[in-house]
């Protein structure tokens, strides 16, 4: 048995990340961008104004008796539209947010700062500075520019860049195909009501969750049952796969056939028990570029495993360079108790207030209860050989949703 890190380790050693795609920015959220974007024009493209006012000479604005001034409008200019005239001396032009800045005008007074006249006049009620009000040409970038860099998660804002910059076709790390298998005889699908001994299939829907959150490819091949020729037939179906993920089947019961299984079919196993908690008996291995991950059937052991790596190991093939959730620092607010014999990940809830991180574990009833993992937004990490914290004392949370 391994511990945490360092199956970790061996994991990522063994992912390659996959070919690069070019695809429609339409499509591109969430994926992993596979080249710098550089920008054809400078943004914004021309001086513009920020306000909805008049273009102005800030020299003229400024009244040596503190008075209004008074000024001439020789046009107007809404945005998308650009100005014909020069703003000379004792002359402004009306102009919209975001239109471009007439020739000869330094300043933009806000139309809240103004009174109209009759005629095509203004008055100002107050003095400008040079460049009040105005976006200079590339004050945001310039043409040429790296904008984004390659390995840059697109986000909705960096798409809205690419689509500044006119690129409506990106190169991006493309997306692992997924494989997913529940086993066990006991299972049945969401649609039917267990009887018996039954219950049923909540790991593959889970798990399928879990993993289309990064913007993998998922295909659910069902249930194999607990013998050797329904496992064979699924698992090679699987084998196909970028990853192939199956849950239950992999501990020392009579029958938990599943390592048997993926030795006999050349799937060259790294490991098979961790030493983490919930969940023991992990297993991971690659059938030529295939990774194979086996997890524990219990619900929470999987959801966990998959947090801790098989979500890594996809954002890797992905092409990404931060692979694993956040870990913060926060202050335990109830007492807590360990075995301590495993590193332990608990369900935890982590909120912000006042400016301080405070961590309290939910309610939970082990790896079979699901239901208290819905109470949690972060799993707080026990280390190996820790028994007990104190309310108070200073932790560390892996965040896993939104605080």
């Amino acid at each position: 048995m391994i511990n945490v890190d360092e199956a970790y380790r061996i994991i990522l050693e063994n992912i390659s990340t996959l070919p690069i795609q070019e695809v429609n920015i339409k499509g591109a959220v969430g994926l992993c961008l596979a080249e710098d974007a550089v920008s054809d024009i400078d943004m914004p493209p021309f001086d513009k104004s920020s306000m909805d006012g008049y273009a102005v000479i800030a020299e003229d604005t400024l009244s040596a008796s503190g008075q209004p001034v008074e000024l001439g409008v020789i046009e107007g200019v809404a945005a998308g539209q650009m100005p014909q005239k020069k703003v000379e001396r004792g002359q402004a032009t009306k102009i919209m947010t975001g239109a471009a800045l007439p020739q000869g005008a330094d300043a933009v007074i806000k139309v809240e700062d103004t009174e109209p006249m009759q005629g095509p006049k203004v008055r100002l009620l107050k003095g400008m500075k040079k460049g009040e009000n105005v976006c200079p040409r590339g004050e945001d970038f310039q043409a040429g520019q790296v904008v984004l860099k390659r390995a840059t998660t697109l986000r909705p804002q960096e798409i809205g860049i690419l689509a500044m910059i006119g690129m409506g076709k990106v190169k991006v790390y493309s997306s692992p195909k997924v494989g997913i298998i529940s086993t066990g005889d006991e299972l049945v699908e969401v649609g039917r009501k267990p009887t018996g001994g039954q219950i049923r299939d909540s790991n593959s829907h889970c798990l399928a969750a879990q993993v289309s959150l990064t913007r993998a490819e998922v295909e659910c091949f069902g249930t194999a049952r607990d013998d050797r020729k329904s496992l064979i037939h699924m698992i090679k179906k699987g084998l196909r796969k970028d990853l192939l993920l199956l849950t239950g089947g992999v501990s020392m019961g009579e029958y938990d056939l599943v390592v048997g299984v993926l030795k006999e079919l050349g799937v060259n196993l790294f490991f098979e028990k961790v030493a983490m908690k919930p969940g023991k008996p992990i297993v991971f291995g690659k059938y030529y570029k295939t990774a194979v991950f086996a997890l524990p059937g219990n619900p929470v052991a999987t959801y966990v495993s998959c947090e801790l790596f098989v979500r890594p190991a996809i954002r890797k093939m992905m092409g990404f360079t931060q692979l694993s959730r956040t870990i913060v620092k926060a202050q335990l607010e109830t007492p807590l108790r360990s075995r301590g014999e495993r590193r332990e990940f608990r369900p935890t809830w982590l909120r912000l207030e006042d400016g301080r991180l405070s961590a309290s574990p939910v309610e939970w009833h082990g790896s079979a209860d699901l239901l208290g993992t819905t109470r949690a937004n972060s799993l707080l990490i026990v280390p190996e050989g820790v028994e007990s914290y104190s309310a108070g004392q200073e932790v560390e949370v892996m965040l896993t949703g939104e605080l």
